[in-house]
């Protein structure tokens, strides 16, 4: 196979922002996007510029195909759609949150179809879920200004005409969620696991409960109401927990053959000498036994407490702690002074609950 035409800079120049369409559906068919989703292994918007010379910056962002959120269905007809993502993130340059769908046939043509934002607003980290001839695309994360917590989004898209419908639920929904699970379980779509936006200035809430909408009525319903108990944990300065910094810096220590600048950079980092020691405990308090890490997890501890499993995910200002279950009220203290104890010997300055 004889490689493809270099594409024309002047292409590139007219095609190398990201738009939205003005009908429902648009085609914005164009050699520069097509061969960028034709790429074996896609490439970020900082690597288009470079291929193509352009040193602008800040003149908006650049089109790629390198994207989180996106989701990809392969139809029973071969094509496979892929719907829209994010690429990259809020400061940079090249941050975008797309909403389009691109359709990839058998024979590698690329059809790239876009919409106007009110039919399909920017989104990613949704789920797509293949219903006869539709495509129900339920949740999004997308641009903080533009998300209605209480609410779920849901958007159908006709596989014969390619237009988007955003339709207008009720009932028992899950809320601003993204990052869940779906599946078609008879008449229904149920919505598993994921991210809920609250709202306000409160950090996503973990979603630990079954919802399902009726794809005939687009009702919303509740499946479970799990009695867990949650609780987060900060710094009492508020500032950064530097725990991914001290994870690493006790691996290179325990490594000293390997990445000897980096260990040099964590240490001057931190404010102090910490006692890395205090890591392998930091969760497992008296009667807690720790649990394998699972390997789609990032940054998850998991112990069991008296039968109850506990995961504990550490970000960058907070850590969250889910009880799958319930412990006695002297018990979940008990556990919760232990962390807090561990915490303060190891970053020397006070952590304290989340009010």
């Amino acid at each position: 196979m004889s490689a493809p035409a270099p594409i024309p800079r002047a292409v590139f120049d007219e095609w190398r922002m990201p738009r939205f369409g003005t009908d429902n559906p648009t085609r914005h068919d164009n050699e520069l996007w097509a061969s960028l989703v034709r790429d074996p292994e896609p490439i970020n918007a900082y690597q288009v510029n470079k291929r193509f010379g352009y040193a602008g910056r800040g003149e908006g962002p650049t089109w790629c195909f390198d994207r989180f959120g996106r989701t990809t269905t392969t139809i029973p007809d071969g094509r496979t759609l892929h719907v829209a993502g994010e690429h990259e993130d809020y400061y940079d340059p090249d941050f975008y949150i797309y909403n389009d769908v691109i359709v990839v046939a058998p024979d590698n043509t690329v059809a790239i179809y876009g919409y106007p934002r009110a039919a399909f607003p920017p989104t990613d980290f949704h789920t797509a879920t293949l219903v006869g001839n539709q495509l129900w695309l339920v949740g999004n994360l997308g641009y903080a200004d533009a998300r209605k917590p209480g609410t779920t989004q849901v958007c159908r898209l006709d596989l014969t005409t390619m237009a988007i419908e955003r339709l207008q639920t009720h009932g028992d929904p899950p809320g601003w969620i993204h990052k869940h699970e779906a599946a078609l379980e008879g008449n229904a779509i149920v919505v598993r696991r994921g991210l809920v936006d609250p709202g306000g200035e409160l950090p996503f809430a973990e979603n630990i409960d079954d919802w399902a909408l009726d794809l005939a009525t687009l009702a919303w319903t509740r499946r479970t109401a799990r009695d867990w108990q949650r609780f987060g944990l900060r710094r009492r300065d508020g500032k950064r927990t530097l725990l991914w910094e001290l994870r690493q810096l006790l691996w290179h220590r325990e490594h000293p053959d390997f990445g000897r600048d980096m260990r040099e950079r964590y240490e001057k980092e931190l404010p102090h000498d910490p006692d890395l020691t205090l890591l392998a405990t930091l969760y497992v308090c008296d009667g807690a036994t720790p649990l394998d890490e699972h390997e789609d997890e990032y940054n998850v501890y998991r112990i069991e407490l008296d039968g109850v499993h506990v995961r504990f995910t550490e970000d960058g200002h907070r850590i969250a702690a889910m009880v799958e279950g319930r412990l006695a009220d002297d018990r979940l203290r008990m556990l919760q002074d232990h962390v807090i104890d561990r915490l303060t010997a190891l970053h020397a300055t006070a952590w304290e609950l989340e009010s």
